[in-house]
């Protein structure tokens, strides 16, 4: 963490004048000794290892304050502040940064400073401004021993006619933050708002006088800020308002006129930051900045510096601020001072504008409108666009704005040269080079998915040896009957589940008992083309077809298969009409490529199948089909299953004449019947397709 104090308008003088290169060794400075001087004065005494670097300084009235530059020296001392209540000096706070220490003394009034060098030694003697611009009196050392408190130029908290705090409103600004805001019955109060301790911070109002209808403690919990408790109280000198909070949090007040505005702001912790979502985040270097009334540019100066970006500030940009923030980003630091004053920036590379917010959007609004006359005006110029991997007629409407993103302005045109598939566009020179880069991105070859289908008929349970795990499967989906009419019935809600490879998980017969369908995962071991084969070679499979086809990512694929039955009808007039109705296997696939190289596949599978009626006419069709999406990696095979048929055989074995005679021939003939029941299996196998890979 990198701690910054500072509290003067004058900082970027003195900042210019101590730019020049340090020396090649450095002063360290080792003690600080306050004590009274001859003539009401009080003496800082700083001692060194070394000769002591050269002493510049300037002061400041509102509040009373002193900065003392010690150039080329190192600070040595143990303790950061420390609190004096000598002489009109209230408080000392030493800091070091580049290549020299400051010293910043809080008084109690207006002080010059005169200074005194010996070789290891500086003397720095403070006066105060009434007491110094009169005769020197002598004074013996007792009396100088024993000084005088100065006169307060604040009024006592009790005389009537001195500032009182009229109205203590609080509110909850945004991200959480709390907002307090004290108005006083006149201007000129010179608050100093600081903190305390751990969870407290004191808002000291010298002078001003608490009315007892404002006397009472606020409880604001409900308000969820970092303020828990706000507890008015009157001091001896005026007022102090103490408010005790929780949790890390930023300090912002600033004063204007009769209003005191003290804001405390949550800040983000590591762990929080992960819970933030879609809120502003801060990630600059964190810093310290405890300002009292300096103006607003000053601080923009400061973490400018402290950044090392360019900072560009209007001459709109005005005010004061008094300000404590400790161990915030440098960015939520500047958000919360822009906030506080009204103002906003603009960042464009390594330089960051600064203004009123009104008046950076009304120089935005002028550059909108000064672009578009240099487009009215701007000379059209026509390009040919050739497009290699899209129909040109889909660039076209998206130029034009048909999905609702259009490219070109209101003078540009396009048209579509369908025989060469190239674009035609005109528009200004700026607007087409917009238009070609966009082009350049979207006209890239689309990946392309192989589907490889197998449709087979299984007997004896096939798909358990198989090795078909049917732990995923799916019956989402509906049947129809009776000509196409019936009612759908969803039997699975929730679809299919996603199941990685492994063996078979038998769920008994019932799994896939029934018309309805089932789907599996194929165990990444299974060569399907051998275990095929060798269920056909026993008798248990028929593979009955192997279609192949290959589809663009995102592309419907369909493939059918069926038989056609012709029927005889009557048309309007009384006529007979011959008609052909289909049964069909059809599987449709749209396929998705992810970006881990899997696979989204969108399937619509319909088995149809004619079922014999015993009256003419149009044939029943049996219908059953499902929609749904499965998620497969490359190369791995799902299986569609659960689609049944039963098979009925009737054979009959004879002796020849003697097997055909009535009554004694069933003694030379053998009548065997079956009814045995078969699954068809689809199996899909979608592999991608790398750029210049023949599929054979």
């Amino acid at each position: 963490m990198i701690t910054i104090a500072r509290s003067t308008a004058l900082c970027l003088l003195a900042l210019s004048v101590l730019a020049c290169p340090a020396l090649a060794s450095a002063a360290l400075l080792t003690d600080l000794e306050v004590r009274d001087a001859p003539q009401r004065e009080v003496e800082l005494l700083l001692s060194f290892d070394g000769a002591p670097g050269e002493l510049t300084g300037y002061a400041l009235e509102a509040p009373p304050r002193l900065a003392l530059d010690l150039a080329n020296t190192q600070n040595g001392l143990a303790e950061r502040s420390q609190a004096v209540g000598l002489g009109g000096v209230e408080r000392i706070t030493t800091i070091e940064g580049g290549g020299r220490t400051r010293l910043i003394v809080d008084l109690s009034g207006a002080h010059t400073f005169r200074s005194a060098a010996s070789p290891s030694r500086l003397s720095v003697f403070l006066t105060p401004t009434a007491i110094g611009s009169q005769p020197p009196v002598a004074s013996t050392p007792s009396a100088a021993s024993v000084p005088t408190a100065p006169p307060s130029p604040r009024p006592a908290p009790a005389a009537s006619s001195g500032p009182s705090i009229e109205d203590i409103d609080f509110r909850r600004g945004a991200n959480g933050a709390g907002r307090l805001l004290v108005t006083f019955s006149q201007s000129g109060v010179n608050a100093r708002v600081e903190e305390a301790g751990l969870g407290v911070v004191n808002a000291t109002l010298p002078g001003v006088t608490l009315p007892a209808s404002l006397d009472q403690i606020l409880d604001v919990t409900d308000f969820a800020t970092p303020i828990n408790r706000i507890t008015p109280r009157t001091t001896a000198t005026g007022t102090q308002l103490e408010l005790q909070t929780q949790g890390p949090y930023a300090l912002l007040s600033s004063q204007s006129g009769r209003v005191l505005t003290i804001d405390v702001e949550p800040v983000a912790t590591p762990a929080d930051s992960l819970a933030q979502g879609a809120e502003e985040r801060f990630t600059g270097d964190r810093l310290s900045l405890n300002f009292q009334d300096i103006e607003v540019r000053s601080v923009l100066a400061t973490l400018a510096e402290f950044t090392g970006l360019n900072l560009v500030a209007s001459d709109s940009v005005t005010g004061r601020v008094t300000l404590n923030l400790n161990d915030v980003p440098w960015d939520q630091a500047l958000a919360l001072i822009l906030q506080s004053q009204g103002l906003s920036s603009r960042e464009q590379g390594n330089v960051i504008v600064i203004a009123p917010a009104g008046e950076l959007a009304e120089v935005e609004r002028q550059q909108i409108e000064s672009r578009n006359q240099r487009q009215t005006l701007a000379p059209l110029v026509t390009e040919f666009i050739e497009v290699r991997y899209a129909r040109a007629e889909d660039f076209a409407q998206l130029l034009r704005g048909a999905e609702g993103f259009g490219l070109l302005t209101d003078r540009g045109r396009v048209s579509v040269d369908q025989r060469t598939n190239t674009l035609l566009v005109q528009d200004t020179a700026d607007q087409l080079r917009e238009i070609v880069a966009t082009l350049d991105r979207l006209d890239v070859a689309v990946r392309q998915v192989q589907i490889e289908a197998r449709i087979v008929i299984a007997r004896d349970n096939a798909s358990r040896e198989l090795g078909v795990n049917w732990s995923a499967s799916s019956t989402r989906g509906f049947q129809i009957n009776e000509f196409g009419q019936g009612v759908r019935r969803d039997l699975n809600p929730q679809g299919l589940s996603r199941a990685r490879g492994g063996l078979a998980v038998d769920l008994g017969p019932g799994a896939v008992a029934g018309t309805g369908f089932s789907f599996g995962y194929l165990s990444g071991d299974v060569l399907l083309d051998l275990e095929l084969r060798a269920l056909e070679s026993e008798g248990k499979s028929q593979t009955i077809s192997q279609p192949r086809i290959i589809t663009a990512n995102q592309r419907t694929a369909t493939i059918r298969q069926g038989e056609e039955r012709a029927f005889q009808s009557v048309d309007a007039e009384g006529n007979p009409d011959t008609q052909f109705k289909e049964a069909e296997l059809s599987l449709e696939v749209t396929p998705q490529i992810t970006p881990d190289n899997r696979i989204i596949m969108d399937l619509v599978i319909k088995n149809d199948s004619f079922r014999e009626s015993e009256f003419g006419g149009e044939p029943p069709i049996d219908t059953n089909q499902i929609e749904t999406q499965v998620l497969v990696d490359n190369g791995q095979t799902v299986v569609l299953g659960g689609i049944l048929t039963t098979e009925q055989l009737s054979q009959i074995s004879k002796t020849p004449l003697l097997g055909d005679l009535p009554l004694l021939g069933r003694l030379f003939r053998y009548n065997q019947e079956s009814n045995e029941k078969v699954e068809l299996l689809v199996f899909i196998t979608p592999r991608l397709l790398d750029d210049g890979l023949t599929v054979r």
